[in-house]
C-alpha cells in the first residue's frame, strides 16, 4: 500500500513539473518535467513505476504517429536507407571502440562497459548484460543516462536550429469512436508485435499498424492534446524511476568517467548527423534525431513535437535497436571474450 501511495504522490509531482514545463514552452515540456521531477525523487526514495504504464505511454505514441503518416512516406524514406544503415552501423562501431575506454576511466569490468555503451533498448542490454555475467544495474544506468541526455539537450538543439518547426500548439484531436478504434488497433499491434520479437515492439507496431489504416484512407484520427501529455509523463516517470540512490552510490566512479563518454557517443553522433546532413541534402533536424542515440519512443516524440517526419526518424531508430540487440552478442563473443581471463569468460 505505500509503495502505491508513495507512486500515485510522485506521478502527480511529475504532471506538475510537465505542467510547469510546459508554460515555459519547453520542447517535449510533459516527459521533460516529469523526468526531472521522478529521478530527484528517486534519489531520494525508490520509486516502482509499472511496466504496464510505460508501455501504454508507448502505444500512445506509436498511435499518434501512425496516424499522422502520409501515403507516400515509403517513398521519403527511399533516398534515406543508405544512410539509416551507416548511422546505425557507425554508432554500434563506436559503442564498441568506446568501450575500454569505459571500463578504464570509471573502473568498471570490460564485460559490463561493452554492454553498456551498445547503443540498443535499455531492457534489451540490460538482460544481455546479465546473462554475460556483467553488471546488469550498471548497464541500465549507463543506457538510462543516456536516453535522457538526449532528451533533455536534442529538442531545445533542433528548435534553435529550426525555430519555425515548432509545433507545440498543434490543433487538437477529438475523443470519438474513430479515437477509440485507433487506440485498440494500436493495443492489439503493440502485444501482437512484442510476440513477435519486434525492437520497441509497444511504438513501432501500432505506428505500423495505424500508417497502414491512415495513409489507405481506412481511418482517420488525431489523439488529444491532453493524451499525448499524459503519455510523455508516463515516459518521463518510467525513465526518472531508473535513477537509484543505490545504484548511483555503488557507482561513482564509473558515473564520473562514464557521463563524459556517453556525451562524446552523443557528440559524435550529433556531428556525423550534421555530415551526413551536408553530404547528402537530405534535412538535417531528422538526421539528428535519426542519429541520435535516443529512445525510438522517445525520439519519435520529438519529432512530431517539433512537426518532423516521425515515421522517418522511426525508421532510423529501430534500425539501429534492431542491429543493436542482433550484433551486441556476436561482437562480444569475437571482440570482448577473447580479452577477459580464462576463468571468467
Amino acid at each position: 500500500m505505500q509503495m502505491k501511495i508513495r507512486f500515485c504522490l510522485t506521478a502527480l509531482l511529475a504532471g506538475c513539473g510537465g505542467w510547469l514545463a510546459q508554460q515555459a514552452n519547453i520542447p517535449l515540456a510533459w516527459l521533460i518535467g516529469s523526468l526531472l521531477v521522478t529521478m530527484l525523487l528517486g534519489l531520494r526514495f525508490p520509486i516502482t513505476v509499472p511496466r504496464k504504464l510505460y508501455r501504454s505511454g508507448q502505444i500512445i505514441v506509436g498511435t499518434a504517429v501512425g496516424l499522422s503518416v502520409p501515403p507516400e512516406v515509403v517513398d521519403r524514406i527511399g533516398p534515406h536507407v543508405p544512410t539509416i544503415l551507416a548511422g546505425a552501423l557507425i554508432s554500434i562501431a563506436v559503442g564498441r571502440l568506446l568501450a575500454p575506454v569505459v571500463a578504464r576511466a570509471g573502473k568498471l569490468d570490460l564485460r559490463t562497459a561493452f554492454f553498456a555503451m551498445v547503443p540498443a533498448g535499455i531492457s534489451e542490454m540490460a538482460d544481455l548484460a546479465a546473462r554475460h555475467g556483467a553488471d546488469a544495474g550498471a548497464v541500465a544506468l549507463f543506457h538510462t543516462l543516456r536516453v535522457c541526455f538526449i532528451v533533455l539537450l536534442l529538442p531545445t538543439l533542433i528548435v534553435s536550429l529550426s525555430p519555425t518547426t515548432l509545433d507545440l500548439h498543434s490543433t487538437d484531436g477529438s475523443w470519438d469512436r474513430y479515437l477509440l478504434i485507433a487506440l485498440l488497433t494500436g493495443l492489439a499491434a503493440a502485444y501482437a508485435g512484442n510476440r513477435l520479437g519486434l525492437p520497441s515492439a509497444f511504438v513501432v507496431a501500432p505506428m505500423i499498424a495505424l500508417a497502414l489504416l491512415s495513409a489507405s484512407g481506412v481511418l482517420a484520427a488525431r489523439e488529444p492534446a491532453i493524451l499525448l501529455a499524459v503519455a510523455q509523463i508516463a515516459l518521463g516517470l518510467s525513465l526518472g524511476a531508473r535513477f537509484r540512490a543505490d545504484t548511483l552510490k555503488r557507482l561513482p566512479r564509473a558515473l564520473a568517467g562514464g557521463i563524459t563518454i556517453i556525451l562524446l557517443h552523443g557528440a559524435l553522433m550529433l556531428g556525423l548527423a550534421v555530415l551526413a546532413a551536408e553530404m547528402t541534402g537530405l534535412a538535417l533536424p531528422e538526421l539528428l534525431m535519426g542519429f541520435a542515440t535516443g529512445g525510438t519512443a522517445e525520439m519519435v516524440l520529438t519529432a512530431q513535437i517539433v512537426a518532423a517526419d516521425a515515421a522517418l526518424v522511426a525508421a532510423y531508430q529501430v534500425t539501429r535497436g534492431l542491429l543493436g540487440n542482433l550484433l551486441a552478442g556476436p561482437l562480444y563473443r569475437w571482440t570482448i571474450l577473447p580479452r577477459l581471463p580464462k576463468n571468467k569468460g
